[in-house]
């Protein structure tokens, strides 16, 4: 009776021992699992932060590439023949150009001081090309009569675009160092077409009349 009691006892704490093991078995996989599930979470945010930073810094480095186009700035109204344009040695100033009132021709317009001395060894002349309603193109050039009476020129004033202003009678070319005024005296009887033409603003220029007596029905000598 003794051993049968000793017995039963024996298999009733071998009973209570494995159920207790399984039991730190269980509560030690449910820890290990919870803490995975922890990490892993925790790695998702990890993750999902990386993700938005790289993102939000994608687009601030977008942000920053974007030039910007000073061109696209609207300029303020005018009438309707009149447009606002950067000169094009890009001075930051603007100019106003308008549509001429006179009748401007391509050619070679000179100093006419030749009419008036013969021995005169030296002069300039301006060539005037591509003449449109608010512009034309000019190139200033030397000339140097030679003992032999041939003539030889250089250019003093590289070619650059004038734009006509103000009432359309005058014209202006606005450079980094020079800024010349063109005007147009009617001197011959011949307006609206230019037969003269004045420049200021450039030395070698100032104070001389330059002609065009090439103008069909408009010549002289």
């Amino acid at each position: 009776m003794k051993r049968s009691l000793v017995v039963i006892l024996c298999l009733s704490l071998i009973f209570i021992l494995v159920g207790c093991s399984k039991d730190k078995k269980a509560n030690k996989s449910a820890q290990t699992t919870n803490k995975n599930q922890a990490l892993e979470d925790n790695s998702k945010d990890i993750n999902n932060l990386t993700q938005a930073v790289n993102e939000q810094n994608s687009v601030d480095k977008k942000k920053k590439q974007i030039p910007i186009n000073t061109n696209s700035i609207q300029s303020t109204k005018t009438s309707p023949n009149k447009q606002v344009v950067k000169d094009k040695n890009n001075v930051s100033e603007k100019i106003t150009k308008v549509n001429s009132k006179i009748k401007l021709y391509k050619g070679t317009y000179f100093d006419d001081s030749v009419y008036r001395d013969t021995t005169l060894k030296k002069y300039c002349e301006v060539v005037i090309s591509n003449v449109t309603n608010t512009s034309f193109d000019f190139t200033a050039y030397q000339v140097n009569v030679l003992s032999t009476g041939k003539k030889s020129r250089k250019a003093i004033f590289l070619k650059n675009t004038a734009v006509f202003t103000e009432d359309g009678t005058k014209a202006i070319f606005h450079g980094k160092n020079y800024t010349l005024n063109f005007t147009f005296p009617n001197y011959h009887g011949a307006y609206p077409i230019a037969t003269d033409m004045k420049i200021s603003g450039c030395k070698p220029l100032a104070g001389k009349n330059f002609v065009n007596n090439g103008i069909p029905g408009h010549e002289f000598g």
